[in-house]
């Protein structure tokens, strides 16, 4: 699978709402999905060069959807209203992050690895709140997009289990940035971290062939722990499964880049109410998988970092829209024979 990931917002209270999304593709869709688009988007506005989502119509961002509906092509979206997080919530969140990077380094660890460890927790300590906030939606977004897209490829595509490669918007195209180059170091750890408290979902049912996937990544590991002796336990290779095949690119270069940057945006500009219809919803929707939240079913993903989720963003005509245009997890033939 291919993963192409960018970002739409600055992620301060003055910009509102700021999105994050990820666009998986079956690898032998790539190369088509590109020359279409291509083809397609050849008079459409481009600014220094490249697809821009606030260039585009309603109709045009309805025209990439198709290409990108019949490349079987999936979206994840995690999205932030950054106006409604109180700034020390915020705070106390970074440093329970930062002292978790510490918080178990003992005497036998060697030096070199204590080093690098308080290096990393450093660099998040002089992290700026907004892209602190951006790190922790991107992390989020990844962990669910991988659970997700194996899940659904799994039923159709199973092959594709078996090569992960990430390809993400670089804020600077000439070189990785710090917060870029603390984010690749620190996501498998994270993940590790993540996957202890919540494992990744996989359903034992013959309609799920997770072969592919469990010969490439499946591994067996010593596991520490700071309060109880070494343990040794099945998983899967996170690193190999993100962070060895990750690339930051110049969007320029990238039609894909480009076609989740302009997803991105209608997403941003929807949510805070810069644009609205129910045809840009639904155009979102298309690609999107439908899941639970709590009592209700939804496609997006709204996170909050400092205060108790829920309450009302009077956006719940717009989501359900949304969700009620997408897709299913369970295969259509699966489903109906149920």
């Amino acid at each position: 699978m291919r993963f192409f990931i960018d970002e739409s917002s600055n992620f301060t209270p003055a910009d509102g709402w700021g999105v994050v999304c990820s666009l998986v593709l079956p690898h032998k869709e790539v190369g088509p999905t590109r020359r279409e688009i291509d083809w397609i988007s050849r008079s459409w506005p481009h600014v220094n060069g490249e697809l821009k989502g606030g260039s585009l119509s309603a109709a045009q961002l309805e025209a990439l959807v198709d290409v990108l509906y019949r490349h079987d092509a999936l979206l994840h979206a995690c999205a932030i209203d950054v106006s409604r997080e109180d700034p020390q919530g915020v705070g106390r969140h970074k440093t329970g992050q930062c002292e978790g990077i510490t918080k178990y380094l003992v005497p036998q660890h060697h030096p070199n690895f204590v080093r690098q460890v308080w290096e990393l927790r450093g660099t998040l300590e002089r992290m700026p709140t907004q892209l602190y906030i951006q790190c922790v939606l991107m992390s989020e977004l990844v962990a669910w997009a991988v659970e997700e897209a194996t899940m659904y490829f799994a039923q159709r595509r199973p092959r594709e289990l078996a090569d992960f490669e990430w390809t993400i918007d670089a804020k600077d195209p000439r070189r990785i940035t710090t917060q870029e180059q603390w984010w690749r170091d620190a996501l498998a750890p994270l993940q590790e971290s993540r996957s202890r408290r919540e494992p990744m979902r996989m359903v034992r049912d013959p309609a799920f062939d997770y072969r592919d996937f469990e010969r490439k990544f499946s591994m067996r590991k010593e596991m520490w722990y700071p309060d109880r002796p070494r343990e040794t336990v099945d998983g899967h290779d996170i690193k190999k499964m993100i962070t060895e095949r990750m690339a930051f690119v110049d969007s320029r270069s990238e039609t894909l880049i480009q076609a989740v940057d302009i997803l991105t945006s209608f997403l941003r500009r929807l949510l805070a109410r810069q644009i609205a219809g129910d045809e840009i919803a639904r155009a979102l929707g298309r690609l999107q998988i439908i899941r639970m939240q709590g009592r209700h079913s939804q496609s997006l993903r709204v996170l909050t970092i400092s205060r108790t989720p829920g309450g009302k963003t009077g956006l719940f005509k717009t989501l359900q829209t949304m969700t009620n245009a997408g897709r299913s997890m369970i295969r259509r033939e699966r489903r109906t024979a149920a």
